[in-house]
């Protein structure tokens, strides 16, 4: 039941770790309407509901012996569970890799529960335990025992990094279906280059792809996107922005992450700017796409052999489960290893944000400057807007940076070629395939026909944006006053199901808006060409391939719930549709 005890700052209390259920010590640093904002003993600061504070009277054991058992009778203990000198005390893994192991939360807080949840606790535990062999992680866990008191606090299921079970659920169509993709994707993206020059841009079968080896050669470009790379992780690297936690990992351990790409972001703008100022010719980009183009796909090939070897050579419990088959190219392409990382640079969250989605912008704002240099007179009001709407998305992406810790890639998927080519050479090379089109071949319509586009963009936008933000902030604070009316279904993991809001429109209501915001971006090019239309139909491809794989993991994950959830909210993407 809710604390009815008010605090104030400085007040010593007893909060719970957010997304457990254990209690540390803690001092109130700042009272706000929706909650507190505390600090633990270790020095990590939390924002906790109100409901999840509690003063430290309030967890006082009696020393009397409690009614419900009798004198001459010993209390079970679970046969998973073993001794220990130390019960009252739960140890935590440091929160960061300099984080000494002095740094110990203590006094975790056991309390009661009735024996009809013990017995539950009982039940869950053996199917828990079943679930776990057969991802040879192990679990252990404590039998619930009756104390005196009237507060309840359920021990959670420690997990232990076991061996990285072999992969046995293929996707892509397994080993072969990766052979083949590992060489398809960069010819897609030679074959929409080709495919779109200045002198035309029409889908054909055999586009004029150059044999002169020289075309795809420029030290000039090879150095400048070596260049680029480093500059953007040396930026990554500083001391600028936020440090968060990402999600637990098998060991329980949490990595860190710096979120510090609103300044990188604007320091790139600025030098971008300066560029543009001092004359320098900042044109080249677009100049020499094609050798800056195999720069990054040359880069990415090196980059995911470097992961594979590194992963080979790191212990077991590291790598990813879908990328541990045994088969050289699914791995190499899946990924073999989950966080790689180069001292407290993570790679995969480096590259996920950083130098491709950076590289995007810049190509379109080449683009426009060399369209505006050329043509001062008549402002490109279809280029003007492709590169405002796809700089604002990557301006979004920024904003809420560490939104991308909770997505599939951060989480389940292995850092190789599928991400690394995908994030370093697919994004910038084929997103900006409209603002290139339009560079070459302004289309003849009414600027006043961009009106009904700028208002499809901006219908996207909102439900990207407000659905994102509502699923955020009920995984932060579910009794925040934005979020406590929604409706839930629960699972057996502890986490709840949204049915309702923005989430019980359809399912995936953020993959909605973003495919209404790609339609707008292509739908700036006019009708005369279907190639700058790849984006919105390759990314729907995308989102509904995505929506299942999220849709087969959750059902194994949440069984019955999922199920229920799947009966309520019946449309996946598109309402009434799919």
């Amino acid at each position: 039941m809710p604390s009815t005890t008010s605090f104030g700052d400085g007040d010593a209390v007893m909060s719970r770790w957010p997304g457990s259920t254990l209690w540390f010590k803690s001092k109130i640093l700042r009272v706000s309407e929706d909650g507190y904002k505390v600090q633990f003993e270790d020095g990590t600061e939390e924002e906790i509901p109100l409901t999840d504070v509690k003063s430290e009277s309030y967890f006082t054991r009696s020393r009397s012996r409690s009614r419900s058992r009798s004198p001459g009778r010993r209390r079970s203990r679970s046969p998973a569970r073993k001794s220990s000198p130390a019960r009252t005390q739960q140890s935590r893994k440091p929160r960061s890799p300099g984080r000494k192991p002095a740094a110990v939360k203590k006094e975790v807080v056991e309390t009661p529960v009735s024996r009809t949840q013990e017995k539950r606790t009982e039940s869950k535990l053996i199917s828990r335990t079943q679930t776990v062999t057969k991802t040879e992680h192990h679990s252990y866990t404590t039998r619930a025992q009756t104390r005196s008191g009237k507060q309840q606090l359920e021990l959670p299921v420690k997990m232990k990094a076991g061996k990285v079970a072999k992969t046995t659920h293929y996707e892509f169509g397994g080993p072969i279906g990766t052979f083949l993709m590992i060489f398809g994707l960069p010819l897609v993206v030679y074959f929409l280059y080709f495919t779109c020059l200045p002198s035309g841009c029409k889908l054909v079968y055999n586009p004029p792809f150059s044999l002169d080896w020289r075309d795809y050669y420029d030290q000039e470009a090879y150095l400048f996107y070596v260049g680029w790379f480093l500059f953007q992780a040396i930026l990554a690297l500083l001391p600028f922005g936020k440090v968060v936690q990402g999600q637990p990992l098998r060991s329980g351990q949490r990595l860190s992450y710096r979120t510090n790409g609103l300044f990188a972001l604007i320091v790139t703008c600025a030098t971008f700017g300066g560029m543009i100022y001092y004359k320098c010719p900042v044109t080249l980009i677009v100049d020499k796409i094609l050798p800056l183009m195999t720069a990054s796909a040359l880069f990415s090939l090196l980059l995911s052999t470097l992961l594979y070897i590194k992963a080979r050579c790191g212990p077991n419990s590291a790598l990813a489960t879908g990328g541990n088959s045994g088969n050289f190219f699914y791995d190499f392409f899946m990924g073999h290893e989950l966080n790689p990382r180069l001292g407290s640079l993570d790679l995969k969250f480096f590259c996920e944000l950083r130098p491709g989605l950076f590289l995007w912008a810049l190509i379109n704002m080449a683009c426009l400057t060399k369209v505006w240099t050329e043509f001062p007179d008549n402002p490109p009001w279809n280029l003007i807007l492709v590169c405002v709407f796809q700089f604002l998305y990557v301006f979004d992406a920024l904003l809420y940076e560490s939104a991308i810790l909770t997505t599939m890639d951060i989480i389940q998927d292995g850092f190789g070629f599928m991400l690394v080519f995908g994030d370093l050479t697919w994004v910038p090379f084929t997103y900006t395939l409209q603002a290139r089109f339009l560079a070459d071949h302004p289309p003849a319509f009414p600027d006043y026909c961009l009106i009904p586009v700028a208002l499809l963009f901006s219908l996207g936008y909102f439900i990207f944006r407000m659905s994102n933000s509502e699923k955020n902030a009920y995984r932060q604070n579910p009794y925040g006053k934005n979020v406590a009316g929604l409706q839930t279904i629960p699972t057996d993991t502890g986490k709840r199901l949204l049915v309702s809001g923005w989430w019980g429109f359809v399912r995936k209501p953020n993959y909605l808006g973003d495919l209404l915001m790609a339609l707008s971006w292509s739908l700036c090019t006019g009708f005369v060409s279907i190639v700058p239309y790849f984006y919105p139909i390759y990314f729907f491809v995308l989102l509904v391939h995505r929506e299942r794989r999220d849709d087969a993991s959750c059902r194994q994950k949440y069984g019955g719930a999922w199920t229920k959830y799947c009966a309520t909210v019946k449309y996946r993407i598109i309402p009434y549709i799919y």
